[in-house]
């Protein structure tokens, strides 16, 4: 009983909780004994490892194992070999060759390039937009580091026969329609440098530029790729998408381009371009004749990123107009109004609204409503109002917006549906 009450103070003396591992005792006799696991100690191991990864970040151009073993002096030769096998088993660290030098690898791109780099508004944007987007094969982010193009995100075909890549796979711009986009955003001087001064390519430069889209075939794929503009003119990335050879009829390339331009124009979009011109060209696509839109058209149009127009007349005959995020289920828009929202007002004296939804660059698609809308308790709008909120979160901001404090909260907010009694829409230029 005296050696567990002294096992008892010596252990709240030294540790004051109890962790399964913080010590073991050996003997219940006088005098007690401890094994005591010291925290404090670090690996060696895993200090080489960082030292081998933090060394090949301060060099671009990649370093040699003996350039590694000067400077990394704690460290054997055969120790040195079978860290570096082992990182770049699993991609932290690749090789050019079995001789060559060693540079960063894939993988670390996987881990936060987008948080240090500033590229998660930019990979936000490309995940939000492929989850709603009918684009049947496989598309590739790709952003410009340099000479070479590093893949930052994938969203893989649907068929089984598709193209698939590893995430933070680079390789020479030159060697992709989308890194050549990129080059063609640069600078004339900088690219043909960066192009290593392959005319072929330099001449290809103003092409791109004008039709604001590149293709490539390759032993097995066609490659399309169509430059994402935060500004709407300057690349900061490209879209890329490569279907199998054996697919690759004209009339479905003809189909697939277009939806590869609209995709990237619609991410651009969602970065804040209010037009889509890049390299300041109108894009390739022609606006032609004005039309009427099919409701199949409409439908597809309406689940696009576009925002809504609200308009409405106020009680002294003076027309108020706001845009507004909506949701579009079939059969109803849903919005959301803020606390003490003026247009919320005329909506409860009136009931009539009208909507305009458009995109800004060709084709010019537009969606018109005449409505009748009206406030709906929290508890009957589908999903509840948070779910709502949430949701429009998600549809503008993307993935995890949802989280976000501000873009949830209900206090004061009001849902409205607004129910079309004439929903048309056109193409083109002309009437509206």
């Amino acid at each position: 009983m005296l050696d567990f009450l002294l096992m008892q103070e010596v252990y709240w003396t030294n540790f004051g909780r109890l962790e399964t591992g913080d010590f073991l005792i050996s003997n219940l006799q006088s005098p007690i004994s401890f094994l005591i696991m010291d925290y404090s100690k670090q690996v060696p191991a895993a200090e080489r490892t960082l030292n081998i990864l933090e060394a090949l970040s301060s060099a671009p151009d990649g370093l040699s194992a003996t350039e590694l073993l000067k400077r990394l002096d704690d460290v054997s030769r055969s120790g040195l070999f079978a860290l570096l096998n082992t990182l770049k088993a699993r991609s932290y660290i690749e090789q050019t060759d079995n001789r060559g030098k060693y540079q960063l690898g894939p993988a670390l791109w996987a881990l936060l390039p987008h948080q240090s780099l500033g590229l998660e508004p930019l990979i936000t944007a490309f995940t939000t937009e492929m989850a709603q987007v009918d684009l049947v094969e496989t598309a590739v982010l790709l952003w410009l580091d340099r000479h070479e193009t590093v893949l930052l995100a994938q969203h893989e075909g649907i068929n089984r026969v598709r193209a698939v890549y590893r995430l933070g796979q680079r390789e020479k711009a030159t060697a992709s329609p989308g890194g050549r986009l990129l080059l063609a955003g640069l600078p004339n001087q900088v690219a043909q440098q960066t192009a290593t001064s392959a005319s072929s390519v330099q001449a290809s430069f103003n092409q791109f530029r004008e039709q604001g889209a590149a293709t490539q075939k390759t032993a097995e794929t066609l490659d399309i790729a169509c430059p994402i503009c935060a500004d709407g003119v300057q690349p900061i990335a490209a879209l890329q998408v490569s279907l199998p050879l054996f697919r690759s009829q004209p009339a479905i390339v003809d189909s697939l381009k277009m939806q590869v331009q609209q995709a990237a124009s619609r991410i651009s979009f969602r970065l804040g371009a209010a037009v889509y011109q890049p390299y300041g060209w109108a894009v390739g696509e022609p606006i032609g004749p004005n039309r009427a839109l099919s409701e199949a058209e409409i439908e597809q149009f309406l689940q696009g990123p576009w925002s809504a127009r609200l308009a409405c007349v106020r009680a002294d005959g003076t027309p108020h107009v706001l845009p507004l995020w909506y949701e579009w289920d079939g059969r109803s828009f849903w919005v959301a109004a803020s606390p003490g929202a003026q247009w919320k007002q005329v909506v409860d004296e009136t009931g009539r609204v009208s909507l305009t939804i458009d995109e800004p660059w060709p084709p010019l698609r537009r969606a018109f409503v005449v409505g009748q809308a009206h406030t709906v308790a929290a508890d009957a709008v589908p999903g509840g109002l948070a779910g709502l909120r949430q949701r429009l979160a998600v549809r503008y901001l993307g993935q995890g917006a949802d989280q976000q404090p501000e873009l949830c909260q209900i206090e004061g907010w009001t849902a409205v549906q607004i129910t079309p009694q004439r929903l048309t829409g056109q193409q083109g230029l002309g009437r509206a």
